[in-house]
């Protein structure tokens, strides 16, 4: 393997996980070769990334996805990133949360070989082994958006569901849980540590905002309150249309957690009928559009043992496609849609918006990134206790 550029970053994977490289480099839109060594010779491969996406992989005879999720698996060793133009066949399809969420799951189940020590350490999508419920490490902290700091004890309530409120906070120490609350009961589903937002997009474009979800202090949190109005002035600032991208983002989410709650209580209503609503053809590589709802309404839905998992309803104002730079976690590969036959959905053009994107303040592009983090971790949480609960049958 030839590299030809100078390596622009390098550590200990004791420190960063393959996992948590991925976010970083994810976040950061970056394109290039990440050098993964155990020992110099047949114990080095490389994952070449574009766009913070994975695209290939490979180490000793091993190509791809295969490749990939052994690095998983190594808990000392040492990375060096090449920031280059990639040139290499797209062998991994699956975007960046995907891949992470996956390869996180099968180091659980015992299915990838671990080497080297193992140390305590935090990382961006870990799973609470008490309890399964995953645990969603955010970005580094920008503390020229913090203006206060707020105090919880373990136990207590920051935000709870159907009230009022717009507060934006970063968690500067601790871990919260996520609650969705149903009429049959309360049900766990994400716990957010340091760095993590609590709080919307929404919450800026709207006087009275309710929240979709209990949170509560699991241990002692100190949380750094946000400058409302410096992040909707820089919200405000952004084009309509990514604008409603990121609030049908969050309409994903919130549906999406539901689900997860009714999930955990057995609820019925998770299979989709798909009965006269036709499939949308979507394409994974090479597509630079998505498209969004000016009429009628789609599904979105995830094929599980000949069903079709319901994971969120789409109505006007929301997009359908794969937005590269965000690694929602659904279509086309994870997941796909079906639409009623008086659609109608406009392009709308992903290069744009990716140069928009990449002009937000470092806040508010955190901030939007962490909730497309969400989804997708919470949609593997969704499927995850469908598993188990058919596994106990």
């Amino acid at each position: 393997m030839m590299i030809t550029s100078e390596v622009v970053l390098k550590g200990k994977l004791s420190f960063l996980d393959l996992g948590e490289l991925l976010q970083m480099l994810g976040n950061a839109g970056s394109t290039g070769i990440l050098r993964m060594i155990r020992a110099e010779g047949e114990n080095t491969g490389h994952v070449y990334i574009v766009d913070g996406n994975p695209v290939d992989a490979e180490f000793q005879d091993r190509k791809g996805l295969e490749a990939l999720n052994q690095f998983f698996g190594w808990l000392d060793g040492t990375f060096e990133f090449y920031s280059e133009k990639i040139l290499r066949r797209k062998t991994i399809l699956k975007n960046r949360m995907e891949v992470i969420l996956d390869g996180l799951r099968l180091l659980d189940d015992g299915l990838i070989e671990t080497l080297g020590e193992s140390a305590t350490r935090s990382t961006g999508t870990k799973t609470d082994n008490t309890s399964g419920i995953p645990v969603i490490k955010g970005p580094l902290v920008d503390y020229l958006y913090i203006v206060d700091e707020d105090e919880f004890s373990k136990g207590q309530t920051i935000v709870a569901q159907e009230k009022f409120g717009n507060w934006l906070w970063v968690i500067l120490e601790g871990t919260v849980e996520v609650r969705r609350v149903l009429p049959e009961g309360q049900v766990p589903v994400n716990k957010l540590t340091e760095g993590a937002f609590i709080g919307a997009v929404s919450a800026l474009s709207r006087k009275s905002y309710v929240r979709s979800a209990t949170v509560t202090a699991v241990t002692d949190v100190q949380l750094g309150v946000l400058d409302f109005h410096r992040i909707m002035e820089d919200y405000v600032r952004l084009s309509g249309p990514l604008q409603e991208i990121l609030a049908s983002i969050e309409n994903r989410l919130v549906q999406v957690t539901t689900g997860c709650a009714r999930a955990y209580l057995k609820n019925d209503r998770l299979i989709q009928n798909i009965d006269g609503l036709k499939r949308i053809a979507l394409q994974g590589n090479g597509n630079d559009r998505i498209h969004q709802i000016k009429k009628g309404q789609a599904v979105v839905v995830k094929p599980a043992d000949k069903q079709h998992v319901f994971l969120c309803r789409l109505k006007p104002g929301d997009f359908i496609g794969e937005i590269p730079f965000l690694s929602t976690f659904h279509e086309p590969h994870a997941a796909e849609v079906y639409a009623s036959e008086d659609l109608e959905a406009v392009p709308l053009d992903l290069i744009d918006l990716k140069e928009e994107f990449d002009e937000m303040s470092l806040t508010l592009k955190n901030i939007v990134l962490h909730t497309a983090n969400c989804l997708s971790v919470t949609t593997g949480r969704l499927m995850d206790i469908l598993k188990i609960d058919r596994s106990s049958e």
